[in-house]
């Protein structure tokens, strides 16, 4: 009596996380469709990115690649237009009406929605052409250099992220590093603005505190000629800090950061740090350092405030410019820098894979192999060893054990038999049960995927059976069961059809090869004779006798991806006909949809 119970709470409970399962997936897909709709009627956003240098400059390759990031991220859709202003390159100054003119061409009839610039000659352009180029349109501005609050004032609708090195900040953590310091040398310019400003700044603010505890020497607008004469002078124990380039020009326009970084690490006799990412793997020992990316990234996000509705203008300036400290390996062996020495937090480039590292996957496989190979000799010398003492053993139990074998392979051919019998059998109800119901619909469901044949399955439930059992006892709810199986299994008799008893009071019928009509019209023979089985049913609200709600699906497994889908489908029937009243068939027609 408590296994049926217990198997008919075990069926409601699978049943009802199925309903569940139903139901979410349902809300999903509708959430899914609705949010693709949407997504489809977005706009696209316009955004005209002004780039102050030029395509190839890692600084400002790094602030774009990061801008893109966070922009892409964001779901939106964007449509992004650069013009890149080379400044750093050529005589700026000559450039700007052109280009302000060829911009005026570009975007006469093709109005951005926001203008993104980086660095301070994009920013500068971007003010002094704003009525002329793109009236009205917010501005959101990254790198710029050393900003200070007062730059805004008059100017609407502007907002942005600050660009400033911490030259204290990295000078103290250098001489952390190398505590032996005597020397602080700065190699500073005037040849371009924000080097200049940079400059300006740490004769002001930082250099007139380290006079104090160490000989700080500044090395203004040097060519690298003299520069390289000025290092020698100095004493061994000193550091060299990039606040600015040397005054060297490349054929016909000025050297990069990047092409200035290894031109002065190629002279340099001491560690020589940065503060800005393009110039790692130059020769620099590392720095407490500024990225492209990070402005680039912060911008992003300035600007999806903007695009979101809040204007430019109450969004406040990003004044603390995030830093990290990087060192180069290959540069810390050179001068004999121990990593121990090092920040907790710093991060180490060009580090060279230990064997352990490039190999880890081998080397594992390699043990592994090894010790499974030591295992198997070791369990085939046992073996053979007890082997030997088998066969003297056997020589001497060889007839007698032939003849238990014979005698046991009889027993055990009739056992076997019969357990495979009953393991495929439902035994109160004498037809297939639910391993046998999976086994026969996971064959079906595979050969009519090949065959593109239709596959139907009807799944019937005992409407009120637990009244039944509450108001006429478990026996009578047993003799019930049994004979509504006996119907049934009398009632599909063709030979690639199976009738199952699938739990509790529910059954299943396979029907390969039947189209929805013949499934729909099976199930309602059934459900009529059930009807006119008369068997009383005292508590049940249907009618007075006991009565049966069927669901039928008919699918074409070529269409499908699992026999899953097959059971759900039916299913979802079964509980449509018991929704709609119960003592009733419910079929889903699949035969022309997907």
């Amino acid at each position: 009596m408590s296994t049926a119970t217990s198997c008919i709470r075990t069926c409601r409970i699978i049943r009802r996380h199925v309903e569940v399962a139903l139901a979410i997936s349902l809300l999903a897909l509708s959430a899914l469709a609705a949010s693709t709709s949407l997504a489809a009627d977005v706009p696209t956003t316009k955004i005209l990115y002004i780039n102050s240098y030029h395509r190839g400059y890692s600084w400002s390759d790094g602030l774009e690649d990061g801008l893109r990031e966070a922009l892409e991220a964001s779901g939106r859709k964007f449509e992004i237009s650069v013009e890149y202003l080379d400044s750093r390159r050529f005589a700026y100054n000559s450039l700007v009406e052109p280009l302000a003119k060829s911009m005026e061409v570009k975007y006469a009839s093709y109005r951005p929605d926001l203008v993104v610039v980086s660095d301070n000659a994009a920013f500068d352009f971007a003010l002094q052409f704003r009525d002329r180029l793109f009236p009205g349109k917010p501005i959101v501005f990254c790198g710029y250099n050393d900003f200070r609050p007062e730059v805004l004032d008059g100017i609407q609708d502007v907002t942005g992220v600050n660009e400033e090195i911490d030259v204290t900040g990295a000078v103290e953590m250098a001489i952390k590093v190398h505590p032996k310091t005597r020397a602080l040398a700065f190699i500073v310019s005037t040849g371009e603005a924000s080097s200049s400003r940079i400059g300006e700044m740490a004769e002001r603010d930082v250099f007139p505190k380290l006079r104090d505890r160490f000989e700080v020497v500044v090395m203004k607008d040097l060519s690298i000629t003299e520069l390289s004469e000025r290092l020698a002078k100095l004493p061994p124990e000193t550091l060299l800090f990039l606040c600015g380039q040397v005054r060297d020009v490349g054929a016909g326009r000025a050297l990069s950061p990047s092409e200035n970084g290894r031109l002065i690490t190629s002279v340099s006799p001491f560690p020589t740090y940065t503060f800005w990412d393009f110039h790692l793997n130059q020769g620099v020992i590392g720095g407490h350092i500024i990225t492209g990316p990070d402005q680039g990234r912060a911008a992003a996000d300035l600007a999806l405030r903007v695009l979101s509705g809040t204007p430019a203008g109450q969004i406040p300036v990003i004044m603390t410019t995030p830093h990290a400290n990087v060192f180069d390996y290959e540069v810390l062996e050179k001068f004999g820098v121990s990593e121990s020495r090092l920040p907790p937090n710093a991060r180490v480039i060009n580090r060279p894979h230990s064997l352990w590292t490039q190999y880890r996957i081998q080397i594992i496989g390699v043990v592994v192999l090894m010790t499974l190979e030591t295992i198997l000799i070791a369990v085939l010398l046992r073996m053979m060893r007890e082997r030997r003492l088998a066969l003297q053993e056997l020589s001497k139990e060889r007839e007698l054990l032939e003849h238990r074998v014979e005698e046991r392979t009889s027993e055990l051919k009739i056992a076997n038999d019969q357990l495979a019998e009953l393991s495929l059998k439902d035994a109160l109800t004498g037809l297939a049960n639910r391993r046998r119901l999976d086994e026969a619909l996971e064959v079906e469901f595979r050969r009519l995927h090949r065959s593109g044949k239709p596959l139907s399955l009807i799944m019937l439930d005992v409407d009120h059976f637990k009244n039944f059992n509450d108001a006429h006892g478990h026996v009578a709810g047993d003799e019930c069961l049994r004979r509504i199986g006996t119907l049934i299994g009398g009632m599909v008799c063709r030979s690639p059809d199976l009738a199952a008893r699938y739990g509790g009071e529910e059954f299943a019928i396979i029907l390969p090869e039947t189209g929805s009509q013949g499934a729909a019209g099976m199930a309602e023979r059934i459900r009529k004779a059930v009807e006119d089985l008369r068997i009383e049913h005292a508590d049940s609200p249907v009618a007075g006798w006991v009565t049966v709600s069927l669901g039928v699906t008919t699918v074409f497994p070529s269409r499908m991806d699992s026999a899953l889908e097959v059971v759900t489908r039916a299913d979802g029937e079964l509980y449509n006909a018991k929704s709609a009243g119960r003592n009733r068939v419910s079929t889903l027609y699949c035969e022309t949809t997907n």
